[in-house]
């Protein structure tokens, strides 16, 4: 369901008035394509000159990815796209999805003439986050989505409190529409995982588009020769590698000698990227231009606010003590004054 909203000022007044569309035959969001992306995006831009924002109903299991792709699809739109849905049907007691609708209504039409909201974002239980920043992390609970490495752009409680700034990033000028077709380019996911095979690993970089390649801890893999080869095989190729971590919350920071062959094998970082902004932003940078150093530009830089490019940096390097020759005999003394308890 999409809602247009119309939004005229007289004066101090805000009449906001709502208009309704809904699909003939809704599917559920387990079924969502890239195509149908497409379409969505198609259709808040061909009635952007008639509305001032609009409202995307949506069920909860792909929400993510429709949100991160629609903001690469309609950057520049400058007007709030709110997706939203409910972890429980509307006809059902005890449902959040009243709660969820209405908060992304008063979004859509009371704040759209807000700089800072003007873009994609993901109304749930009372919170709003931006589009390509949020990941579903609880099956069970109303609190269903969260954004792990932003904070939340709203926060509705008694008062509603906005914490966004007027993005920098992004929307500064109308970008043409880039439909997403997936049968266009060949992108995958390699999940690592202990014991993972070389014939699986070589199956799944066969392709010919991109890898969003799950990491392990700040952007860590393997570093057998066998597994570097078959990456830096893939990159010579042309195929895209973007490496993001599996954990939840952090940035890809390759700290240890096991992430950095990573990067000598032509894989790119994703930095704090969602695995859901991932794979919808590499979908998009390879129609975007056929150009491989672009597309490596594209996807190393922050495009609509999807992730935080921070320099490949140690956290840990100021808190290191190195100790020079002359020290060790002593150090190595105390070491074993402090296994054996002594006292002395």
């Amino acid at each position: 369901v999409i809602f247009l909203i119309h939004c005229r000022i007289e004066k101090h007044r805000k009449p906001i008035r709502y208009q309704v569309e809904e699909e003939e035959k809704p599917i559920d969001s387990s079924k969502i394509t890239p195509e149908l992306w497409d379409k969505f995006a198609s259709k808040i831009q061909e009635n952007a000159s008639k509305y001032h924002g609009f409202v995307l109903l949506h069920g909860t299991d792909t929400l993510a990815y429709t949100s991160s792709a629609l903001s690469f699809l309609l950057q520049g739109l400058k007007k709030p796209v709110v997706v939203t849905g409910a972890q429980r049907s509307l006809f059902e007691p005890r449902s959040d999805a009243v709660d969820n609708i209405l908060g992304a209504l008063m979004i859509a039409g009371c704040y759209c003439q807000d700089p800072a909201l003007q873009l994609v974002s993901v109304l749930f239980n009372h919170k709003l986050f931006r589009g390509n920043r949020v990941t579903k992390y609880d099956c069970d609970s109303f609190d269903a989505f969260s954004s792990p490495n932003a904070e939340p752009l709203v926060e509705m409680g008694v008062t509603i409190k906005v914490n966004a700034n007027p993005p920098l990033d992004c929307g500064e000028s109308s970008q043409p529409l880039t439909p997403l077709k997936v049968k266009s380019f060949d992108v995958r996911v390699l999940r690592l995982f202990p014991g993972i095979q070389k014939s699986y690993v070589k199956s799944v970089l066969a392709g010919d588009g991109g890898v969003i390649l799950e990491t392990y801890g700040s952007g860590n893999a393997p570093d057998d020769d066998w597994f570097i080869d078959a990456l830096k095989a893939a990159t010579d190729r042309g195929v895209l590698i973007l490496n993001c971590t599996q954990v939840y919350k952090g940035s890809v920071r390759p700290i240890y000698e096991t992430g950095t062959g990573l990067e000598k094998a032509g894989v790119l970082s994703g930095f704090d990227i969602t695995s859901e902004a991932a794979l919808t932003k590499m979908l998009w940078c390879l129609q975007v231009t056929k150009i491989p150093e672009e597309r490596k530009k594209i996807m190393q830089k922050s495009i609509c606010g999807e992730m935080t490019v921070s320099e490949q940096k140690d956290p840990t390097a100021d808190r290191r003590v190195v100790a020079s020759p002359e020290d060790l005999p002593a150090a190595c003394l105390l070491w074993e004054k402090m296994l054996s308890c002594d006292p002395e």
